[in-house]
Parts: C-alpha cells; structure tokens; sequence
C-alpha cells in the first residue's frame, strides 16, 4: 500500500495503485496520486469494448476503458503515431464518432489515450 495526501484536505491515506483516481475518505474530493485533481466535469461509465482503430494507413488492436458525456478512454496496442490534437475517426461497436486526442500517454505495449468527442 502506498500512502498518498488529498491536495484538498491534506490528509493522509493509503492506496494500491497510484494512478487511478479515488475519493478522499475524508473529504470526498476525487484525485490520483499521481496525475493529481480529476479534471472531468462528468461522471464515466467503464466498459471494455474491443475495435480496430485505423490511423495513417495502420491497424491496431483497440479497446475502450470508459465513456463520458463528452469523451472516450481507449488502449491502443503498438505504437502508433498518434499525437495530442490529432482527429481521429472511430467505429466502436454500433457507435461512429469523430474525437480529438486531448492527451496519450505511452505504455510498454502501447499507448491509453482520452479523447472529446468532436460535433
């Protein structure tokens, strides 16, 4: 367990996994160890589902993490190209959508990736 401090309240607990955001159990304020305050407005519904995200004339293996009001959390194994700012076109099941790429980071095996819908 790793002993993290709300940015809010300033008190101290304890959690398994840095990145991921948790309430404070004091004050309720939502935040990650390590990317601090959630930025999000809206409440995400987490749901894995599996597409093929096709960019600069590449395949890769896809899945959603979760979905907002405004946006979408992807896993992108590979390494693609893709950058922030760049517009990028899905088909995620029944869903087709235009979302721009507000931030991606690199992983081991790939890249997560969040991205607001474009209307």
């Amino acid at each position: 367990m790793l002993r993290i401090t709300c940015p809010k309240c300033r008190k101290a607990s304890y959690t398994p996994d840095v990145e991921s955001f948790y309430s404070c159990n004091y004050c309720g304020f939502r935040f990650s160890g390590k990317y601090g305050p959630d930025k999000r407005q809206e409440t995400r519904v987490r749901k894995a589902m599996p597409f093929v995200l096709s960019y600069q004339d590449q395949d890769f293996e896809a899945s959603t993490l979760d979905f907002s009001e405004k946006g979408i959390g992807i896993k992108i194994s590979g390494k693609p190209s893709i950058a922030t700012g760049n517009v990028l076109n899905l088909a995620v099941g029944n869903l087709s959508l235009t979302a721009k790429v507000m931030w991606i980071r690199g992983l081991p095996d790939g890249a997560v990736a969040g991205l607001e819908k474009v209307h």
